[in-house]
C-alpha cells in the first residue's frame, strides 16, 4: 500500500467524477499510520476503520489488450472496463480526453485511452468557510508509464480525499469503506489531500485485490440497464448508494473537539457512479501440447472459463473443434496431418464480442524421476516427450552456465549439492519441473570436537574470576586445575565456573575437557591465569571515529560510530559544526537522518580508559547535492494540463514536486510529484516527469520551482500552448 499526503493547489470544485492524476509510484510502503510532511506543516493520517472486505477476483486477461476481462467482488458482481466513447454512462467526454484522438473509436494500442476505470464512485460537500471535501474511490486501469505499451498495463484501487478543512485540529473522514483520522495544523488545513493507493506493477493484476475498493457500490435503485449494457449506476447522476461492508453509505467530516466530542462539520449521501457489469468470462488457455506415439499424432489444448461456455480452437492446418466442458475446465484432442501449426486460437464464442487468445504449440515433457543419492554423490533424472515418433532433445538446466543433455531420456552427474528442484527443457518447447527425492546416508561433514576456555588471563588477588566453555561441538565438559592454590573448580560439569583470585601473586593453570558426538574427547593446553598483588595501569586509550557513509544525500541514514576506539570505558560525543542533530551523546555509535541544510557535520568524540585517561577525535560529513535539471515545463491552458520533466543526479528513494512560482519568488499551488527513476547506467542521472490533466492554473506566474526530497531545487519557466 501507498499513503501520500500532499499540499495542493486550492480546487475549485471538480467535476461530477474527478479524474484520478498520473502519478506513478515505483515505492511501496505498507502503513496504516502515516505522519508526512506537507508543506511547511506535519499532517497525521490514519486508517482507524478498515476494509474488512477484498475484491476476490479477476477475469482472464484480454486477447484484445492485455487487462483482466473483469474484476469480481465478494458479491459475485463483475465489471469491466468502461470504453464506449458512444455510451454516456462510460463518461465519454473523459475517455475522449484520454485518447490520443477522440474522435476515433477505442482500439488497442493505436488510440487507447491513458486511463480508463472498471469502477469509479465521487462525492462532494460544501464545507463551512469556502470550499469543499471530494471523495474519490476508484478501480482504474493505465499504463506503467506514459505510453501505451504492450507489457506496461497495471490495475490499481485508489481512495483519495480533497478536503478544505475550516480549521487546524483533528478530523474524522467516515465513508463506504471505512474510516479515517487526520490532524491537520496551520499549513494544511485549507489545502489538503490523502492519496492511499495499493501500487501497481505491470502485469501483476491481483495487487488491485488487496485494495480498500470492496465491494462495488450500486445505486440504491438497483442495477441500470439499456440497451447498451448493465451499470452500477448513471455517472452524470447523483444517487444514493448500497454496498458499504460498514453500512455507511455516506461521505461525513467531522471534527474532533479537545472534549472528544465530535461535530459534523459537512455530510452527504449522494454519489455518483461508474461501472459497466461484465457479461463476458474471456479465456484461459493453458497448453497446446503435440502428442505424437505409435497410436497417431494429436494436438491437445486444454482452456479454463465460466462453466457452460461454447469454447474452440482454431488453427493453420486444423479444423476449428468445439472442446469437451467439465465444470470450468476445457479440452480438445485433435488428430493431426502432416502440418503442424506453430500456435493455435482458443475462443469463448459465448461472450460479446467473442474472447480470443492465442498461445504456441509445444511438445509435453514429463520428469519421471528425480533423485539424489548422497553416498555417490550423483543426481539422476530422467524425463519424456510427448513426441515419441521422433522425440527433440531434452536438457537438464539451471545447474550451471551449460544446459546437461538427457542421453535415452536419463542425465547422470556428480554434485556434492543438489538444487532442491529440477528442471527439463526440450526443443521442442515443452519444460517440465519437480522436486529432488533425496536418498542415502548422512551428508555433509560432521564438525570436529575443539575444545576451548575464554576468561582473564590476568587478574587482581581478591578479584572473582569467571571462565566459559568456548568448546565447538561439544556435548559435555569437565573443568581441572592442574597448578597453583586450589580454587575448588576441578570435576565442575558447567559451562561457566567462578572463583575468588587467591591473596598472593602466583600462576593458576586450568584445562578444559569436551566430549562430542560418539565419545569423541578434546582438552585444551593450560590455560594460564597470572595473579597480581596490584592492579597495573589500564592501556592508554585511542579515539576512532568513523561516519557511514561519509557523504550523505538529504535523508539518507547516517551512523557515526565510535566503537573502533580501543581500550575505552566511556564515549564523549560533542557536534561541532553544521545543522544540530538529535543524538545520545554516551552511546558508542548513533545514527541521524542527514538533514537538508548543505552545511558540513561535524562531531568530536573523546573516550577515557578504566583510569580515567581520555583521548579525542573528530569525524565529519558532507551532503550529496541533488542536481535537478528541468527539461521541459509546459502548461496547456484549453486542458488545464502540465507536463513538466527532467533528471536529478540523486536517485535513490527521491521524490520530485513542482510548484507555482509566485511573483515574490515562494512557492504556490503544488502542480504534482514525481518518483526519480533508476538510471539505466549506473551513476547516470535518473529521469522524473509530472503530468496532470485538471491541475492548477498558474495565472500570471511565469515560473516554476522545482524540488526535491534529497536536497535538490530549480527554478524554470514555464512554456504555455
Amino acid at each position: 500500500m501507498s499513503t501520500t499526503l500532499f499540499r495542493r493547489g486550492r480546487h475549485s470544485g471538480p467535476p461530477a467524477l474527478p479524474a484520478l492524476p498520473r502519478r506513478r509510484r515505483a515505492v511501496a510502503v505498507t502503513a496504516t499510520t502515516a505522519l508526512l510532511a506537507t508543506g511547511a506543516g506535519v499532517a497525521l493520517a490514519e486508517v482507524t476503520t478498515p476494509n474488512p472486505t477484498h475484491l476476490v477476483a479477476f477475469g482472464p486477461i484480454s486477447g484484445e489488450h492485455g487487462y483482466p476481462t473483469y474484476y469480481e467482488d465478494e458479491n459475485g458482481l463483475r465489471l469491466q472496463q468502461c470504453l464506449d466513447i458512444e455510451d454516456p454512462y462510460c463518461d465519454p467526454a473523459f475517455l475522449r480526453g484520454e485518447m490520443p484522438d477522440g474522435e476515433s473509436p477505442v482500439s488497442f494500442p493505436e488510440n487507447w485511452p491513458l486511463e480508463s476505470f472498471y469502477f469509479l464512485a465521487g462525492a462532494e460537500i460544501d464545507m463551512p468557510g469556502g470550499g469543499s471535501a471530494v471523495l474519490t474511490s476508484g478501480l482504474e486501469a493505465t499504463m506503467a508509464n506514459e505510453g501505451t505499451v504492450d507489457g506496461d498495463q497495471v490495475v490499481f484501487g485508489r481512495q483519495r480525499f480533497d478536503i478544505d478543512f475550516p480549521a487546524p485540529g483533528t478530523y474524522v473522514v467516515t465513508h463506504p469503506y471505512g474510516q479515517d483520522t487526520f490532524t491537520v495544523d496551520s499549513t494544511d488545513f485549507e489545502d489538503f489531500r490523502y492519496v492511499e493507493d495499493i501500487t501497481p506493477a505491470p502485469g501483476n493484476f491481483g495487487l488491485a485485490l488487496q485494495s480498500r475498493i470492496s465491494p462495488f457500490l450500486i445505486s440504491s435503485g438497483g442495477l441500470i440497464t439499456t440497451d447498451k449494457g448493465t451499470y452500477v449506476g448513471d455517472p452524470g447522476a447523483s444517487t444514493t448508494v448500497t454496498g458499504s461492508p460498514h453500512e455507511t453509505n455516506y461521505f461525513r467530516v467531522e471534527q474532533v473537539l479537545q472534549t472528544g466530542e465530535k461535530v459534523v462539520v459537512g455530510s452527504t449521501d449522494q454519489f455518483t457512479l461508474l461501472g459497466k457489469v461484465s457479461t463476458n468470462s474471456g479465456i484461459d488457455p493453458q497448453a497446446a501440447t503435440l502428442v505424437e506415439n505409435a497410436q497417431g499424432r494429436y494436438l491437445d489444448v486444454f482452456a479454463t472459463t465460466d462453466f457452460g461456455k461454447s469454447v474452440t480452437v482454431s488453427g493453420a492446418g486444423i479444423a476449428t473443434t468445439t472442446m469437451d466442458a467439465d465444470g470450468g475446465r476445457y479440452f480438445a484432442r485433435i488428430p493431426l496431418g502432416s502440418a503442424l501449426p506453430t500456435s493455435v486460437s482458443v475462443t469463448n464464442k459465448t461472450d460479446e464480442p467473442t474472447a480470443t487468445r492465442s498461445l504456441p504449440v509445444t511438445d509435453g515433457v514429463t520428469i519421471t524421476s528425480a533423485t539424489y543419492d548422497t553416498e555417490l554423490d550423483t543426481l539422476t533424472v530422467s524425463a519424456s516427450s510427448t513426441d515419441e515418433v521422433d522425440p527433440p532433445a531434452l536438457t537438464l538446466t539451471g545447474l550451471g552456465a551449460d544446459p546437461v543433455p538427457l542421453v535415452d531420456g536419463t542425465a547422470a552427474l556428480t554434485v556434492t549439492a543438489p538444487p532442491a528442484t529440477v528442471t527439463v527443457a526440450s526443443a521442442g518447447g515443452g519444460a517440465d519441473t519437480a522436486t529432488v527425492v533425496v536418498g542415502g546416508g548422512p551428508a555433509g561433514e560432521q564438525e570436529a570436537t575443539m575444545a576451548a576456555i575464554s576468561g582473564p588471563t590476568q587478574v587482581v588477588a581478591g578479584d572473582p574470576v569467571t571462565l566459559s566453555n568456548a568448546s565447538l561441538n561439544a556435548e559435555s565438559v569437565v573443568w581441572q586445575q592442574t597448578a597453583g592454590t586450589d580454587v575448588g573448580i576441578t570435576g565442575a560439569t558447567t559451562d561457566q565456573v567462578t572463583f575468588t583470585a587467591p591473596a598472593g601473586a602466583e600462576e593458576l593453570r586450568v584445562t578444559l575437557t569436551a566430549t562430542g558426538p560418539g565419545g569423541v574427547t578434546s582438552t585444551t593446553a593450560p590455560f594460564i591465569i597470572e595473579v597480581l598483588t596490584e592492579r597495573p595501569p589500564a592501556p592508554a586509550p585511542v579515539a576512532t571515529a568513523t561516519a557511514t557513509p561519509t557523504s550523505a544525500y538529504v535523508g539518507q541514514n547516517v551512523t557515526i560510530s565510535g566503537t573502533g576506539s580501543q581500550n575505552a570505558v566511556s564515549h564523549s560525543w560533542t557536534q561541532t559544526a553544521g545543522t544540530p542533530v538529535s543524538f545520545d551523546p554516551t552511546a558508542a555509535s548513533f545514527s541521524f537522518a542527514m538533514p537538508s541544510t548543505p552545511v558540513p557535520l561535524a562531531f568530536e568524540l573523546t573516550v577515557t580508559n578504566a583510569d580515567g585517561v581520555s583521548a579525542t577525535t573528530q569525524v565529519s560529513v558532507t551532503q550529496v547535492t541533488d542536481t535537478l535539471v528541468v527539461t521541459q515545463v509546459q502548461f496547456r491552458a484549453d486542458k488545464t494540463e502540465w507536463r513538466v520533466s527532467g533528471t536529478a543526479t540523486v536517485t535513490t528513494i527521491n521524490t520530485v514536486r513542482v510548484y507555482v512560482r509566485n511573483a515574490d519568488g515562494s512557492k504556490g499551488a503544488l502542480i504534482g510529484e514525481s518518483v526519480v527513476s533508476a538510471p539505466a547506467t549506473p551513476g547516470a542521472p535518473g529521469d522524473w516527469g509530472v503530468r496532470v490533466r485538471g491541475g492548477v492554473n498558474p495565472g500570471t506566474a511565469t515560473q516554476v520551482i522545482v524540488e526535491s526530497t534529497r536536497g535538490g531545487s530549480a527554478v524554470a519557466n514555464i512554456q504555455r500552448r
